[in-house]
This record gives structure tokens, sequence and C-alpha cells, in this order.
């Protein structure tokens, strides 16, 4: 009896090292194989044994896909498909097995030649200009606090090797809630110029913005003035650290980041320069003109389209201009907006889509846009209070296919009120808002542009500032 229960016991652990050679063998096929496209991931995840196919998955991360794929694995091709979500794959494997060349097709992603390629894990989006390990330069990821404004700060500061005397630039992001690295569908628009400017001797500063990350408070209920005393604490704490050189600090902002970086120029002596990439010059009021005037004629509406919508923004921008900033200003709207439709035939409003229930969609949306403290406070914004009192060195840029600053207007308005006898302006020639070369300039084409920064405009943002340092 005893050697009987020896051989089943045998027998026993022989077939469990064979279901653990099996599952093993099953736990080394999970592969990811990922790609990519303008602004998509396309994933493929699962055990690639062509017998359990049924166990794939493809995920779209930025459009919020992740879904089972019928898959067919032949020799060295591999064609999977969801006929639900209307997505396909059809391609091939390298020699070594390691990528699979194809063609991907769904809706907003047709006919994309794409490259699988097998990874340990998933992967964050890519493009060319984001800089690679390891950096000829020092990059220091830090929290602080700020004593102005008691809020704790995540920022990465970006040191130039073996250098203790440099000059030194804040990096302050556009309109919307931002991390420190400012990405916009993948691309990292502060990483990128950060690289740069090390590259060439200029350390920079970049941080979360209110709410995320690692920097704390509330962005929700911030206006673009809270935005500056932010940028004032980091100025503060730079000065009070003794390990960096804080002699000659500069502030880069980009849109409303350029707004802000005038505000604390005009009031922060320990400013010594500033650059402004498509900053805002004008008023609140002439900003959101230009602005929605620039975006209806980039969409192709007619001049009389334009004209006749144009007159009715105005109409609810001066509204809630002349709203004291502790009423409510969606009942001024709603009023304001059934004067005027009353004077407006059936056609003209049709033209504007404000007939058929859509002006109640449009007060909604823009009512609850207009009664937050941020857009109260930027609608009051008037360049006259600060850029007059703004006496160090100014480089002004804009792209010329900026729709959402547009860069006429705006740098006649730096070069008007800057007193200052060193500003420099320059615009440049097919660059969109985010300075990508553009074709369209559209603002959804930004996702199908692969650059992320315009290597003219970063090679001149660094040539001026070392132009005006003095060591």
């Amino acid at each position: 009896m005893k050697g009987l229960f020896n051989l089943k016991k045998a027998n026993l652990l022989l077939r469990s090292l064979i279901f653990l050679m099996m599952t093993s063998q099953y736990s080394f096929a999970q592969t990811i194989w990922q790609g990519q496209h303008h602004s998509y991931r396309i994933i493929l995840s699962g055990n690639m044994n062509s017998y359990q196919t049924d166990s794939l998955n493809v995920s779209i991360p930025e459009l919020d896909i992740n879904k089972k794929v019928v898959t067919e694995i032949k020799a060295d091709s591999l064609f999977f498909k969801n006929e639900m979500y209307g997505f396909s794959f059809k391609g091939k494997y390298n020699q070594e097995k390691t990528a699979i060349s194809g063609i991907f097709n769904y809706y907003s992603i047709p006919n994309a030649a794409v490259v699988l390629k097998k990874e340990k894990e998933i992967q964050p989006l890519y493009f060319a200009q984001h800089p690679k390990k390891p950096y000829p330069y020092q990059v220091i990821d830090m929290t602080f606090l700020g004593k102005s404004t008691k809020l704790t700060y995540g920022a990465t500061l970006t040191i130039p090797q073996d250098k203790k005397k440099y000059p030194l630039a804040i990096l302050i992001s556009g309109t919307g809630q931002h991390d420190r690295n400012y990405t916009y569908m993948g691309r990292e628009f502060f990483t990128v110029l950060a690289d740069e400017l090390a590259r060439k001797g200029i350390a920079s500063l970049r941080v979360d913005d209110r709410g995320i990350g690692k920097t704390s408070g509330d962005f929700k209920n911030a206006t673009t003035g809270d935005f500056a005393d932010d940028v004032d604490a980091q100025i503060a704490y730079l000065i009070s650290d003794k390990n960096i050189d804080a002699s000659h600090i500069g502030l880069i902002g980009h849109s409303e980041g350029g707004m802000i970086a005038s505000i604390v120029s005009a009031r922060n002596k320990n400013v010594k320069f500033m650059v402004s990439l498509s900053g805002v010059a004008v008023s609140g009021l002439e900003m959101l003109n230009l602005q929605n005037t620039a975006i209806l004629k980039n969409y192709g509406f007619s001049d009389k389209v334009v004209n006749k919508q144009m007159e009715m923004y105005n109409i609810m921008f001066k509204a809630v201009y002349d709203t004291k900033a502790s009423d409510s200003v969606t009942p001024v709207l709603q009023l304001k907006l059934d004067q005027w439709i009353k004077t407006q035939d059936s056609t003209t409003l049709k033209e504007i889509h404000m007939w058929g229930g859509r002006e109640k969609d449009f007060i909604y949306r823009y009512g609850k846009d207009a009664e937050r403290k941020w857009y109260r406070y930027t609608i009051h914004y008037n360049p006259q209070d600060y850029l007059p009192k703004i006496e160090i060195p100014v480089l002004a840029v804009n792209g010329d296919k900026d729709i959402q600053v547009p860069a006429q207007e705006n740098l006649e308005s730096f070069k008007k009120y800057l007193k200052s006898t060193d500003v420099t302006t320059k615009i440049y020639p097919d660059l969109n808002h985010m300075y990508q070369h553009c074709i369209t300039c559209k603002q959804s084409e930004s996702k199908e542009i692969e650059e992320v920064f315009a290597p003219e405009v970063l090679h001149d943002i660094s040539k001026w500032i070392l132009s005006r340092y003095k060591k």
C-alpha cells in the first residue's frame, strides 16, 4: 500500500509540474504590442497563442476604447477586428517577431500606417522631440512651500550641467489646468522647451498648476491673479534656495501664461527678462472679440454669418463685463439674448444656430463659463495696468496662423504700451497657437501634427535670453 501511495503521489506531482509548465508558458505568452498614430496609442494585449486569440484585447486610451477583438494569426501575418466598434488591423511580423507593421482602420483613424512593437508594459505617448535619457543636464523633481500662498508646489528644476551661474526661466502655462510639462494631447510642450534651454546653458523651473500633480490648491475657483501670485511664490522660493543661482530670473509664458508674466513682471523687481509666447496684450473684451472672430473665420463661415454671430457675442461679452462680480450674470445674459433675438429674422437665427432650442443650450453653456471667477477676472484685464510698468527686456512672439491669440493685434499692443527700450517682437509664418507648423491650422489639426514645438522658435528664445544675460 505504501508503494502504491508513493506512485500516486509521484503521478500527482508530475501532473502538477506539467500544469505549472503550461501556465508558465501561458504567462510568458501574455504580451503587449503597442503602436502610435499621431495622438493615439493602439495597444494589443493578451495571449498570442493562435488557439487562444479570443482573449486578445485592443485599447485606444485617448478615445476611451478598450474592447475584445476577433483575431487571426497565420504564419507571419496578423489580423484583428471589432465589427461593433468598427476598427480593424492587418499586418505582418518582422523577421525577429518584435514588431508588426500594418494598416489600422477606425472612423477617426482611417488607413493609418502603424507599427506595433512588443513592450513589457504600456508606454506613454511619444513624440520625436521629447528628450531621451540620459540627459546632458540635471533634472531635479521637487516640492516646496509657497510662503505667501501657503500652497505646496510640485515642480521640476532643470539646470545646465556643471554650471554654477546661469539665467533661470520660470515656465508659465496657458489657459486650463496643466501638469508641469504642459502636456497637451501627449505632447510635452515645456519638457521640450526645458530641454532646449538646458542644452544652451539656461536653467528652468516648470510647475504643476493648482490642484494637479503635486501642487495643492483649488484650481476651479482661482483667477489669473491667483496664478500670478503662484509665480511670485515660485520666485521667492528660488531666491531663498542657496543652491540655486537666482541672480537672473526671467519668465516665459504661453497664451494666458503671457498675461501672467506681464502681471508679475510689472510688480516683481526680481524678474530680469520676459518672453511672451502668444501672450495676451489686449483687453479682455477685445481678446474675446478677436479670438472668436478668428475661430469663426477659420471654420469657413461667410462674412455675413461671422458678423452677425459676433454682433450677438459682443452683446453677451459686454453684459458679463458690466455685471458686478458679486452678482449672477446668467439672468442678465438671458434677458439680453431674448431682446436681441426679437430683432432678428428666422433665417438669420438659423444661420447662426440660435433656433429650435439651441439658444437655451447657448445660455446654459456660456452662462456656466461666465459665472466663473476666472472668467470675470480675465474679461476685465487691461494691459495698460501692467505693460507700461515693465522696464526689463521683453521678447514677444506669435505664429501667424494663431486663431487663439491673433498675432498682429497683440504684438502691436505690446509695442504700444511697453516702455522698455529693449522690446523684440516677431511673427512666425505657418505656426499655430501651439507653435506647430500647420496646414489647415484648425484647432483639431494639432493632434495630427507630430511636431511639439517649432525648432526655430526654440532657437530664437534661447539665443535672445543668452544675449541679455550678463554673468
